[in-house]
């Protein structure tokens, strides 16, 4: 990918994909295609569909405005929106479009994607009624950078259609896991093109039949493991100074003999490796070191894998330490080994996938997305239990 495609978040639409989103069009009246790239959708929309597009080499349709979609007037209105918003980290975002996007700083911070502003100018944009066709990098419904998005979209109506993508490679030189989806203003019948109902909880947007009423963090808290930056020159079975619980533990029970936070000559053979690392600052003095440290304690926890395809993800383990591949979930009240044992039976039961934690059959945790989901109220027993 060049650099200007890159810059500019440039992923352009398959045919495929397209109609897929034409169909879920359900309004008669004007149309936006908000970054419209090389036309994808305005060549299978009606004549008067305006687009928008930043970069002028690329525009093939005289219904084309070349200007930045931030520079565009909010007083524009729309029936239908549709498109594929571009997918840029925030670094990478030109300056003169930071500068436009002042104005949402109260929705979002340095960490949001450029794809996330584009869902809330849109929305604005939006006559009664209107709609949002988008096809997006799903993490939209988790992430901590949209918590402020989510509430805003579920306040202002209803997803009405979500179709995962799952590991579906859409894009060329990209791969987030997209999903398609319509949004509709002032529609808050709460019902989605899965039977479910669209929820929003904590800033997370679910699909679900269930009633969720207990949420995560009342009852644990969730710690990241540490991360080396290079585990193939830290594993060591011979000299390894510290057995660590890893992505495969769950499966096969074993773990992984480490040399962790320990100089050890062993290591000078990689040492111009290990110095250039890029998860911290590295230094003569310290480059033998871990990048990130994990939560030490001796309170019992439950382990889950960030991503697995296992059926039963929920695992215990005596051993304490554990890698960057894992999270370690404590419960905030007292508890033995039949107890956890009895919460991990019910964390593996829950129904993850309508929750929104599994693509394409596996499951997606991370620190903030579990601890500000709600579970059933199977788990509301726990609150009686004596807290630590």
């Amino acid at each position: 990918m060049n650099k200007m495609r890159k810059t500019l978040g440039q992923f352009f639409t398959p045919i495929s994909i397209v109609d897929e989103m034409i169909r879920l069009i359900q309004n008669n009246g004007n149309i936006l295609e908000p970054s419209c790239g090389d036309g994808s959708f305005l060549t299978y929309l009606p004549q008067h569909a305006i687009g928008i597009e930043l970069d002028v080499q690329i525009i093939k349709n005289q219904n084309v405005q070349n200007i930045d979609f931030f520079s565009y007037d909010i007083k524009n209105k729309f029936d239908t929106i549709i498109g594929n918003p571009p997918y840029v980290a925030y670094k990478e975002i030109l300056e003169d479009t930071k500068k436009l996007l002042t104005p949402y700083k109260k929705m979002f911070d340095n960490r949001s994607n450029l794809y996330l502003f584009f869902i809330y100018k849109c929305v604005l944009h939006l006559k009664d009624n209107g709609e949002i066709i988008f096809i997006t990098p799903r993490d939209f419904l988790k992430l901590t950078a949209s918590i402020k998005l989510n509430d805003f979209l579920y306040a202002n109506g209803t997803i009405t259609d979500f179709i995962d993508l799952g590991d579906k490679k859409i894009f060329k030189d990209v791969q987030p896991n997209c999903a398609i989806w319509r949004f509709e203003k002032d529609n808050y019948t709460r019902k989605t093109n899965l039977v479910k109902n669209f929820s929003c909880n904590n800033g997370q947007i679910s699909f679900t039949n269930n009633h969720y009423c207990v949420r995560f963090k009342d009852l644990f808290f969730v710690k990241v493991g540490a991360v080396s930056g290079n585990d193939k020159i830290f594993t060591n079975p011979s000299i390894g100074n510290e057995e660590f619980v890893s992505s495969t533990t769950c499966k096969t029970g074993k773990t992984k003999k480490m040399i962790f936070n320990c100089y050890l000559p062993y290591l000078e053979t990689y040492k111009d490796i290990l110095i250039r690392r890029k998860i911290k600052k590295f230094t003569q003095s310290n480059w033998w070191e871990w990048g990130r440290d994990y939560f030490k304690s001796d309170l019992p926890r439950i382990y889950v894998n960030t991503k697995t395809r296992n059926k039963k993800p929920f695992f215990t383990h005596p051993i304490k330490a554990y890698d960057g591949s894992i999270l370690a979930i404590f419960p905030k009240f007292q508890t033995d080994d039949l107890t956890l044992s009895e919460i991990c039976d019910l964390l593996n039961h829950t129904h993850w996938e309508e929750l929104g934690f599994i693509c394409d059959g596996r499951y997606l945790f991370s620190q903030k997305s579990l601890e500000n989901c709600f579970i059933g109220e199977e788990f509301y027993k726990f609150f009686y239990l004596d807290k630590i």
